[in-house]
């Protein structure tokens, strides 16, 4: 995806207190018979705006359409919703109809080529009025008090602007298979997008994008486009080829805007079954975009002789300055016989006689992160993930599980905030993580 395309498929969009909602049927339908037909006339983004239009059609229309609309009556209805002079007490339509169409097209001057269609309806008041609206979506000026009535929409638009506008930060994912990879992609997500399996699910390069704010959807570029990817959407995306999914990422660190990031998932290097994937992978380490590389090690699975031969490749090939080490699955760890400390400092002492001078290792529990942003979010767990949940939140409670003690020491000191998720999610790693990545926080 290029230009408007990608800009269009990350920005967020919410349908849920719209004020048509709550409108006579045969009002919504006459809006979106209108909204359709100044949707129609942008070019270039036809096949977002039909999808868009998907979403309006089921909160307005659902499936009983009772006007057919010709060629005669069109005009009509669009006047009746525009500027119906028999029903003043409309006049807020049209507003909420331009700001529709700003949501959906997004595009300036296809924006202001619909207010331009659009004024033929209206008289020189009313024109300037629209203009005023217009004008008020490309700023950050308070809102009119004339406008308030129009604020959600406008506050929408207006999140999605700024955030389009930013430069993106690209992140390439790689690891072995089993490493937690997908874990931490859902951990970064807070919710499940990527698939997790033991066996290699990942065999193309998948592409995981930030939204502005939480809309309650997903969405999916695989086959075709998706504004409302299910679960099994979403699971069965991961077979089929290369795919882009956007969603918001429910961050412990908050910035505004958001940061605008792009997470590139990579097939595991080690499969035995699927040889190409590890040609795939090196190839997207020489020819992807990316400002960093996190590669992912399993706490349990350190020092195999293919993971060496991979890291020797990645020092050998890719800048240092963008490497960013994860030690993961340390939640499986027991005290009795295992030790944080050891394995950090062994991992650390490896990187270096690979070739890697000071490297950045950041100790993670990727699985219970996710539960933790699940749980922060409302969102329903399992049996067996309340239970582990429960278990996590006793053990990294524990002096030595608080991973955020084990960091370098180049890097900034976390200071256990007061909220217990927040703190838990300190000493669970991903905060740190997350700091670093996006969130301000460097060596």
């Amino acid at each position: 995806m290029e230009g408007n395309q990608r800009s269009n498929f990350v920005t967020s969009h919410s349908l849920i207190t719209h004020p048509l909602r709550k409108a006579k049927k045969k009002t919504r339908i006459r809006y979106y018979v209108t909204l359709e037909y100044f949707v129609s006339q942008c070019p270039g983004v036809a096949e977002y705006a039909n999808a868009r239009l998907s979403q309006y059609q089921a909160m307005l229309v659902e499936e009983d359409n009772t006007i057919a609309v010709t060629d005669k009556n069109r005009d009509s209805i669009i006047h009746s919703v525009v500027n119906d002079s028999l029903r003043p007490w409309m006049w807020k339509y049209r507003f909420w109809l331009m700001c529709d169409i700003a949501l959906i097209v997004a595009d300036k001057s296809t924006i202001e080529k619909v207010q331009e269609d659009m004024q033929r309806y209206l008289n020189k008041r009313q024109q300037a009025v629209l203009g005023v609206l217009v004008s008020n979506l490309f700023t950050d000026e308070t809102i009119p008090q004339r406008l308030l009535f129009a604020e959600g929409l406008i506050h929408q638009f207006r999140l999605n602007r700024r955030f389009t506008a930013q430069q993106e930060l690209r992140i390439l994912i790689t690891a072995n298979m089993s490493a937690g990879k997908s874990t931490l992609i859902n951990a970064l997500f807070g919710k499940q997008v990527a698939r997790t399996s033991q066996e290699a699910c990942t065999a193309n390069l998948h592409f995981y994008l930030n939204k502005p704010f939480e809309d309650g959807s997903v969405h999916l570029r695989a086959t075709q486009l998706i504004l409302s990817a299910t679960y099994k959407d979403l699971m069965n995306a991961g077979q089929i080829g290369s795919g882009n999914i956007a969603s918001y990422f429910r961050s412990f660190v908050h910035s505004d805007p958001p940061s605008r990031i792009c997470l590139i998932d990579t097939p595991g290097v080690n499969s035995a079954i699927n040889r190409e994937h590890g040609i795939l992978t090196r190839k997207a380490l020489m020819e992807e975009q990316y400002d960093k590389l996190i590669y992912v090690l399993n706490a349990n699975q350190l020092g195999t002789d293919e993971e060496i031969r991979y890291l020797k490749y990645i020092s050998e090939n890719v800048p240092r300055n963008k490497v960013v080490f994860v030690l993961n699955k340390l939640d499986n760890f027991k005290s009795t016989d295992d030790s944080i400390t050891t394995s950090m400092e062994s991992v650390k002492n490896d990187l270096v006689h690979l070739g890697y001078e000071d490297p950045i290792v950041y100790p993670l529990s990727a699985y219970f992160s996710l539960l933790l942003k699940m749980k922060q979010n409302g969102e329903p767990l399992t049996e067996d993930e309340q239970d582990d949940y429960d278990y996590y939140v006793k053990k990294f409670s524990r002096v030595e599980y608080d991973l955020s003690s084990y960091l370098n020491t180049f890097t900034v000191p976390l200071q256990a905030p007061e909220d217990e998720q927040l703190a838990l999610a300190v000493r669970c790693g991903l905060y740190g993580l997350e700091n670093i990545l996006y969130g301000g926080s460097d060596r």
